[in-house]
């Protein structure tokens, strides 16, 4: 087994919005993975003015019908842009871990899978539930009372194969 690069680029938004456009407390940015995906890295770099963000990963396992937490971010603010960037590593078929400024590990809630459903998760939380499908999202959730949000959101997956 080798190392798996390059990561392969699935998802890339920045996001602007401070409340508007929030639905059930927060704005959701579906996509799809490639089939023959061995790892997914989310990466959040924030910059917020008067409070902060995290970024949940969700699975689905009917198509995106139903979504469940896998992975939470720290709350991260204006403070970290850039040289603090907040990371999710998401395996295929395992429990995940997160990292943040304030947290310095993953705390895994349940030891195998459980009853997850979305937007559960505290901050520097992983589920253990893996990924359900090609059909995910990022959902980005503020706290305090934000008046100015840019957080920049790329989601990248790899695989061993040569052709995915």
């Amino acid at each position: 087994m080798s190392i798996r690069l390059p990561l392969q680029g699935v998802f890339d938004t920045t996001h602007t919005n401070q409340g508007t456009t929030s639905v059930a407390g927060g704005w959701a940015y579906p996509f799809k993975l490639p089939q023959d995906t061995d790892n997914v890295v989310v990466k959040v770099l924030p910059s917020v003015t008067a409070g902060g963000v995290s970024v949940v990963f969700q699975t689905s396992d009917d198509g995106g019908n139903t979504y469940f937490d896998v992975a939470r971010t720290s709350v991260a603010s204006a403070n970290e842009v850039g040289a603090n960037p907040q990371f999710l590593s998401i395996p295929v078929i395992s429990a995940g871990q997160g990292t943040g400024r304030t947290f310095a590990g993953a705390s895994v809630i349940t030891a195998g899978i459980g009853a997850i459903s979305a937007s559960t998760l505290a901050q520097g939380q992983v589920s253990g539930l893996p990924i359900l499908g090609i059909q995910n999202r990022v959902f980005l959730q503020s706290v305090g009372n934000a008046t100015a949000i840019s957080a920049r959101i790329t989601v990248s997956a790899n695989s061993q194969s040569a052709t995915a």
